[in-house]
């Protein structure tokens, strides 16, 4: 196994997403539930291609992880907000998600985030439920830039 940085990043990150009930089939699979194509197969394998690709970013893995533990945090009620209510006037998961997505596929990741993000498919849904502040944003971007990415 290589210890790399990325590769304890990319597996620190994996195994927080895993607490959570979430893997890569997962995203890959809520990313397709929004996929309007003929050739869904072809999308699907190039869309878990650039997402394996994407995990070996130094940035997003931060990105990613910052959602993570912030999470973390809010459940131990570390933040300055009460993280159980997700006030309105919180809006910095958005602005995690939307750089998420920036990062990846720049302007055209922030509008496909907008739309994951309002509909909510898959575990994007499943973590909002779960009362998840960062993660469902994160993960919603992160599928969204992906998925803007398989379309360039």
């Amino acid at each position: 196994m290589n210890d790399s940085p990325i590769n304890n990043s990319k597996n620190l990150l994996l195994k927080g997403l895993e607490k959570y009930g979430i893997n890569l089939e997962d995203m890959v699979d809520t990313a397709m539930e929004l996929c309007i194509s003929e050739n869904k197969e072809d999308v699907r394998l190039k869309l878990k291609e650039i997402m394996l690709r994407k995990l070996e970013d130094p940035n997003l893995l931060i990105l990613m992880i910052c959602a993570l533990k912030l999470e973390e945090e809010g459940i131990k009620g570390n933040l300055p907000f009460n993280y159980h209510e997700d006030p309105n006037y919180i809006y910095i998961d958005e602005v995690i998600g939307m750089a998420i997505a920036n990062e990846i596929s720049g302007t055209k990741g922030i509008f496909n985030f907008r739309w994951y993000d309002a509909k909510k498919p898959g575990v994007i849904g499943i973590l909002d439920k779960k009362g998840c502040v960062f993660l469902d944003d994160a993960v919603a971007g992160f599928i969204a830039g992906c998925m803007s990415k398989v379309f360039e």
